[in-house]
C-alpha cells in the first residue's frame, strides 16, 4: 500500500497567505472596474409650469443612486414653485449638484469647460462631499483638486464653513432640563423662536401677476410651518451647549447613573470596522494599544480577525440592524476612529454609533479644537489628548476602576438628545433652498412690481433667518454669487495631515498580520 503524504505545516501556512491575498485583493476591488454615470445633455421635454418654478437637477448620482423628475423631493406646498429635472436635462436647471464621489467630468461646449461655464453663468452648481478630502478625490479619480477650482458657486461638505454644513446627527437640549433649570435655578429660557401665523399681504390681492401670486402664497406657508416645526424640533436651539454653571447646579437634581460593573482590571473596547487600509493609521494605533496590558479590543465587522473571539457570541458586521446596540453594552469603550485625520471630519463612528449612550468613544479624526465646537460637550475621549498610547492606557484603567469618573462622560445624555431631525440640513434641505434662491435671483433682475417684489425678496430672507441660514458665498444684495477656489476650501494638502493612503504592500501586511487574520 502507497501511504499518503500530508502536507507540511510550512505548505498549509503557504496556502493560507495565498488564499489570503486572494481575499484582500477581492475585497479591495483591484479586479472590479467602476463606470461612473454621465448624463448625456438632452432636449427638455415642454411642460407648462417651467416658467413659474426653479428646477434643479443632479448632474452626477449620489453614490450610486440616481436623483430625477420622479424623486419625491418637494412636499406638496414647494411642489408648486420647485422642481427637480433628470440627469440629462441639466443644462435647462437653475441650480445643478454634483457629488464629488460619483464625478467623472464637467460638461464642455467644443471641448472646452470655460465655454460652458460662461454660456450658463447665472447656473447655481453646488459641490455635494460627504467624505474627507482624502477619500473624495481618490474615489474619484481626480489627479488635480485645481481642476475644480472657478467652477462652483456653493459647497455641502462636513465643513461649518460651508453653505450647507453636512453633520451625520445633531443634539439640542432636553425639554425636561429645560423645565428642571427653571424650577430649581429659578434661570428662565428663552425659546429659540415664537411661532407666529403670518398673514399673507394684502399686495396681492389685485393679481398683477399670477407668478407672483402665487410665489407669495407659498412663502407665507413655507414660512409660517418653517416656524412652528422649528419651534417644537429646536424649542431652545440646536447644537448649542448648557454653560458649565448650569451643569455644575444642576448635579443635585440628577438622578445618578450606575455603569454596568466589568473586570476592573481589564478594559473592554469595542471597534465595529469594515474599512481595514486607511489614511489616518488607526489599524497601526489600535494594533499598539491591543498590545498594552489589561486592554482587551474586539473587532468586529470586515476586519475582524478569523481565529480573535470575543467576549459574547455575536457576529456584528456591517448592515446588520441592531447589532451595534446589542453589542456596545457589553463594553465600556468604544473606538471612534475616523479613515482619515482631516478638518471637521466627524462622521457616524461619532453621532451614530458612538453616542449609543452605553460606551464612551474614544475618537481620532478631527482636531480636538474641531471636535469641542461640533460635538456633545463631555461626551468622548480624544486620543490627541494623550501623548503617547501608553497615557491613553492609563487613563482608561484609572476610568475604568473609578465609576465617579467613569459617568462623567456618560451623563450628557441626562441634558441632550441625539437626532437626525437636529442637524443642521436637516432643518435647511438644500433642494428647498436651491429653490428659494433660484426666485431670488429671479425676483432681483424682474422689472416692476417694487412693492411686491420687496416683500417677497424680504419673505425669502425671513425663511432663512428662521433658522439662522448663513450661505456665506451668496451675496444677497446683489442676488450673485462668487466662484470657489475648491483646492483652497477643500483640499487634502490644506485641510488634511494623516497619511498617504497605504501601498499594496503594506496593506497585505495589515491585511494578514495588523488585523490577526491568521494569528
Amino acid at each position: 500500500m502507497y501511504s499518503v503524504k500530508r502536507p507540511s505545516n510550512f505548505q498549509v501556512l503557504l496556502v493560507l497567505i495565498i488564499t489570503s491575498v486572494f481575499i484582500f485583493f477581492y475585497h479591495n476591488s483591484i479586479f472590479k472596474t467602476s463606470q461612473p454615470y454621465i448624463p448625456q445633455a438632452r432636449l427638455r421635454p415642454y411642460r407648462s409650469a417651467a416658467s413659474i418654478k426653479v428646477s434643479i437637477s443632479h448632474y452626477t448620482a449620489n453614490y450610486g443612486f440616481r436623483t430625477d423628475s420622479r424623486s419625491n423631493i418637494f412636499n406638496k406646498n414647494l411642489q408648486q414653485i420647485c422642481d427637480i429635472y433628470d440627469p440629462e436635462e441639466y443644462e435647462y436647471a437653475d441650480s445643478v449638484i454634483v457629488s464629488l464621489v460619483d464625478f467623472f467630468r464637467f460638461p464642455t461646449i467644443s471641448n472646452s469647460k470655460q465655454l460652458y461655464r460662461k454660456k450658463y453663468l447665472s447656473q447655481l452648481w453646488v459641490l455635494q462631499v460627504e467624505e474627507s478630502p482624502r477619500n473624495s478625490y481618490r474615489t474619484a479619480q481626480i489627479k488635480s483638486v485645481e481642476e475644480l477650482d472657478d467652477w462652483f458657486n456653493l459647497t455641502a461638505t462636513l465643513k461649518p464653513e460651508s453653505d450647507f454644513h453636512i453633520q451625520y446627527r445633531g443634539y439640542r437640549i432636553k425639554p425636561e432640563i429645560v423645565n428642571l433649570i427653571e424650577e430649581k435655578l429659578n434661570i428662565k429660557f428663552d425659546h429659540a423662536i415664537n411661532s407666529t401665523s403670518l398673514p399673507q399681504s394684502n399686495l396681492f390681492t389685485n393679481g398683477l401677476s399670477n407668478y407672483l401670486n402665487i410665489l407669495a402664497f407659498v412663502l407665507d406657508r413655507e414660512l409660517n410651518d418653517r416656524q412652528d416645526a422649528y419651534s417644537k424640533i429646536c424649542p431652545y436651539t440646536c447644537n448649542q451647549p448648557l454653560p458649565p454653571d448650569i451643569v455644575k447646579s444642576l448635579q443635585p437634581h440628577l438622578n445618578p447613573i450606575f455603569p454596568r460593573i466589568m473586570n476592573r482590571d481589564i478594559v473592554y473596547i469595542a471597534w465595529f470596522v469594515s474599512n481595514c487600509d486607511s489614511h489616518s493609521g488607526r489599524e497601526e494605533y489600535v494594533l499598539k494599544l491591543r498590545s498594552q496590558p489589561g486592554i482587551l479590543v474586539d473587532i468586529y465587522g470586515g476586519c475582524s480577525s478569523m481565529f480573535h473571539s470575543h467576549i459574547i457570541n455575536m457576529k456584528c458586521k456591517k448592515g446588520i440592524s441592531g447589532c451595534v446596540e446589542k453589542t456596545l453594552p457589553n463594553y465600556r469603550f468604544y473606538l471612534s476612529f475616523e479613515n482619515s485625520k482631516c478638518d471637521t471630519y466627524i462622521t457616524e463612528k461619532y453621532w451614530m454609533h458612538g453616542l449609543n449612550g452605553e460606551a464612551i468613544p474614544i475618537v481620532m479624526g478631527a482636531k480636538i479644537e474641531q471636535y469641542e465646537r461640533i460635538a456633545v460637550p463631555n461626551s468622548y475621549i480624544h486620543v490627541d489628548n494623550y501623548p503617547t498610547i501608553e497615557k491613553l492606557a492609563e487613563e482608561l484603567h484609572r476610568l475604568n476602576r473609578n465609576d465617579s469618573e467613569y459617568v462623567k462622560y456618560l451623563q450628557w445624555k441626562q441634558f441632550y438628545d441625539i437626532g437626525e431631525s437636529y442637524s443642521p440640513q436637516a432643518r435647511y434641505n438644500m433642494h428647498s433652498t436651491l429653490c428659494f434662491l433660484g426666485h431670488y435671483q429671479r425676483l432681483h433682475a424682474m422689472q416692476g412690481h417694487n412693492d411686491q417684489r420687496k416683500y417677497l425678496l424680504e419673505r425669502i430672507r425671513e425663511i432663512f433667518n428662521v433658522e439662522k441660514i448663513r450661505l456665506p458665498n451668496f451675496i444677497w444684495e446683489t442676488a450673485k454669487t462668487k466662484l470657489i477656489r475648491i483646492s483652497e476650501f477643500y483640499n487634502p494638502k490644506v485641510n488634511c495631515w494623516d497619511n498617504d493612503f497605504p501601498s499594496l504592500p503594506r496593506r497585505i501586511y495589515n491585511y494578514l498580520f495588523t488585523w490577526w487574520k491568521l494569528f
